[in-house]
């Protein structure tokens, strides 16, 4: 894997991150990924029966974790790039979440009556009690990319490399938490049982950051990054660009998961399929540029260009909806059956069939996307804290993008217009990405 930036400045070569150096981080950072979404899972469960509206139940689990996620991001980044064993923090951060995964599932069992009695009395402050259940032990979450990466790739130039594996590792894992929980977990283990696995599934990992923290070689001496030529200075408009790409993409799974619903007849089964697609083409991108990201000679273009794409094929998925998806969907679930496959099986190809004709192929995009915004946006001697920026950043514009579809844009505008405001918006995104690509190649 090559390791050099098409950049003006020469330097020594730095070093390489080849699949075995990051065979750990990346199965410490699946393990993570799946616990994270069986929690998010379970706690949006229980949230319908604590606030009584499932679209507020939703919307305040999404709004709690995602929250959560940024803030954990942005607050452990920047702690990680003062430790010199930054692999120690991420085992406690992952036994802290194991604690609180349970305390909160345990707590959002009960938390149904004082809800209630809280809200008569101080009305939408009541809120705080379920916001804070999910989203305290969801900042102890977001720490974990950042925190690893800075461990894995103190050197910059690497982190765009190593971020964009471990970011797909994650969201792997996040893919198989969701399946797990929705499909295996709570119809066996129940709510309670489920959160225990997830718990155990954090320590898991801590143990295993623990037994890595064992076989690193010596701290390396900070002085020799001295010889090591400095890239670019980090580009804070890539910071923003990408946060608006968050509020796109979030604000894309609302247009398609109510887009979609016409298409799938089970809510439950239906919507653990499309979040899977979903992170499907987040890992699935991540992968394939992480690997060629270093060689990409115009980041700021190929950045702009895959946002905007992504838009466009949204848009374009959505308006071509029709008759043919579910002469498709029949099909699949018939070729399920005949291989003997169970009528939940079947019914998920469906589902699946669903999903990848609409959501895929652009988040595939959108994924391809976040290795570059990494090469963009983190600068020297501060991975930590730049790459907990990018995921901060991306998170909290996602929190903004749900907020304003689900409750402001769909309702004024409906799903089509909605969708296409995304993507004008979207492909001005790219638009300045192309032209500040363009003005530094002058």
């Amino acid at each position: 894997m090559s390791s050099r930036v098409a950049s003006k400045s020469s330097a020594i070569t730095a070093p390489h991150y080849h699949a075995p150096a990051l065979l750990i981080p990346a199965l410490l950072l699946v393990v993570s990924g799946a616990a994270a979404l069986v929690y998010q899972v379970l706690w949006i469960k229980q949230l319908s029966l604590v606030v009584g509206v499932e679209v507020y139940a939703i919307t305040t689990g999404i709004s709690a974790f995602f929250a959560g996620l940024a803030l954990g991001g942005w607050l452990f980044g920047r702690l990680a790039d003062r430790l010199q064993r930054p692999v120690l923090l991420y085992a406690g951060l992952e036994v802290l979440v194991a604690l609180l995964g349970v305390a909160a599932t345990l707590g959002l069992s009960q938390a149904a009556a004082p809800f209630a009695l809280l809200e008569q009395q101080i009305g939408l402050a009541a809120w705080g009690l379920p916001f804070a259940l999910v989203g305290i032990p969801a900042v102890l979450m977001g720490g974990t990319l950042p925190v690893l990466v800075r461990a894995l790739a103190a050197d910059p130039r690497q982190s765009s490399t190593a971020g964009g594996q471990l970011y797909a590792a994650n969201t792997l894992g996040a893919i198989a938490g969701t399946l797990l929980a929705a499909f295996v977990l709570i119809a066996t283990l129940g709510v309670r049982g489920s959160a225990i696995f997830a718990a155990m599934l954090n320590l898991l990992a801590a143990a295993g950051a623990l037994l890595w923290f064992q076989r690193q070689g010596p701290v390396p001496d900070e002085s020799s990054s001295d010889q090591i030529a400095a890239p670019a200075a980090p580009a804070r408009l890539a910071l923003w660009l990408y946060a608006i790409a968050g509020g796109v993409a979030l604000g894309y799974e609302v247009v398609w998961s109510q887009s979609i619903v016409q298409f799938m007849s089970t809510r439950t089964y239906a919507f653990a399929v499309v979040l899977a697609t979903y992170l499907l083409g987040l890992f699935l991108g991540s992968v394939w540029m992480a690997r060629r990201v270093q060689r990409v000679r115009d980041p700021w273009g190929v950045f702009g260009l895959l946002i905007a794409a992504a838009g466009l094929l949204a848009l374009v998925e959505v308006a071509l909806l029709g008759r043919w998806l579910v002469l498709l969907q029949t099909q699949g679930e018939a070729v399920a059956l005949a291989m003997g496959a169970s009528e939940l099986i079947a019914m998920s190809v469906r589902f699946a069939v669903a999903a990848l004709c609409i959501v895929f192929v652009p988040t595939l995009l959108l994924g391809a996307a976040f290795p570059l915004a990494l090469r963009l946006c983190v600068g020297q001697d501060r991975v930590g804290r730049d790459v907990g920026a990018v995921v901060a950043f991306n998170t909290l514009g996602g929190i903004i993008g749900v907020m304003l579809c689900g409750f402001l844009l769909i309702p004024l505008f409906g799903l089509v217009r909605t969708l296409g405001l995304l993507a004008l918006i979207a492909a001005a995104v790219g638009l300045i990405a192309v032209s500040r690509g363009r003005a530094l190649n002058k």
